[in-house]
């Protein structure tokens, strides 16, 4: 009898050891796929606000190409009106006209 109990509590200690260790093995397969699902989803978050950050930066490269056409055409303009203003003032010199309105 002694010798049954000696081997069955030669197999239990290390059988229970086995089981414990694949319960703690469990536990951190658990916990480590819980921190990949959040890691994911960070990802994604981060995505999804890159996205958003890219169609901003397209926008912004769209006003910006707006803005350089509008200062291109106002330059335009006030060369325009220089020219205008020179060319009145040689015509009011020329024809000793007042021109001072």
């Amino acid at each position: 009898m002694i010798g049954i109990a000696m081997e069955l509590k030669d197999l239990a200690v290390p059988g229970l050891t086995v089981v414990f260790a694949a319960g703690v093995s469990f536990a951190s397969f658990e916990s480590a796929a819980s921190d990949v699902e959040e890691v994911d989803r960070r990802v994604e978050i981060l995505e999804s606000k890159a996205g958003k950050q890219e169609v901003v930066d397209v926008k912004i490269e769209g006003i910006e190409s707006r803005l350089e056409k509008m200062e291109d055409i106002v330059q335009k303009l006030l060369d325009n009106q220089q020219k205008q203003a020179i060319n009145i003032a040689q015509i009011c010199q020329a024809t000793n006209a007042d021109c001072s309105s």
